[in-house]
């Protein structure tokens, strides 16, 4: 992805903002359902057995929803990057 924040360069068109904007929104929905899912494993219920079993399930739940999230970088186009010859 690339970025135009202050690099001093024409204006990036409209659909690369737009799968910028895309792309961010995507990430902060999942932050959020990881710091629900983590808040929620934190929780105290008088019925729970002591220890930080739960916490420890709601980090790797909120770890792997992260990874799932991450965003692929693109696949390159076919003959992109090579030499004219």
């Amino acid at each position: 992805m690339t970025k135009y924040i202050g690099q001093g360069q024409q204006q990036p068109p409209v659909a690369a903002l737009e799968e910028r904007v895309h792309v961010l929104e995507g990430r902060v929905t999942a932050l959020a359902d990881a710091l629900r899912l983590m808040a929620h494993g934190l929780e105290d219920f008088p019925t729970a057995e002591p220890g930080a079993k739960r916490a420890a399930e709601a980090a790797r739940q909120a770890f792997d929803l992260l990874l799932v999230a991450e965003p692929r970088p693109p696949h390159p186009q076919p003959g992109a990057g090579r030499p004219d010859t």
